[in-house]
């Protein structure tokens, strides 16, 4: 199951103020939040769609299992994924001959990266 970091501007006064008190009962914030959360999303999301949540998410971790068992230890750890110009950046630059050249480029034109738009 992945996760995501909740962020919440709140007084810093306040929050060590509630810390104290938290503390004073054995408390976290963090937990207390989490809480309401689960509350929250019980109270708001419909039975039939947690449902299907929660079936995703137990499926999830399954084909984790499943995937990991299956790869050797050297296919587990991947690559970095390149984007298209970091693969562009990395090939070797190699200046076209010039038979490749064809008619419609003019001598004068050069071709430059990107996208070019002309009227």
């Amino acid at each position: 199951m992945s996760t995501t970091e909740l962020k919440v501007l709140f007084p810093s006064e306040r929050l060590d103020a509630l810390r104290f008190f938290m503390e004073k009962k054995e408390q976290t914030i963090e937990q207390e939040l989490k809480d309401y959360l689960d509350k929250t999303y019980e109270k708001v999301v419909p039975t039939q769609v947690r449902e299907y949540v929660e079936s995703r998410m137990e499926q999830t971790p399954a084909q984790e299992q499943a995937s990991e068992a299956e790869q050797t230890p050297a296919s587990r750890e991947r690559p970095a994924r390149q984007t298209r110009r970091q693969r562009e950046q990395a090939a070797p630059e190699i200046p076209p001959s010039p038979e490749a050249q064809t008619e419609a480029e003019g001598p004068g034109e050069e071709e430059t990266p990107g996208m070019t738009m002309s009227m």
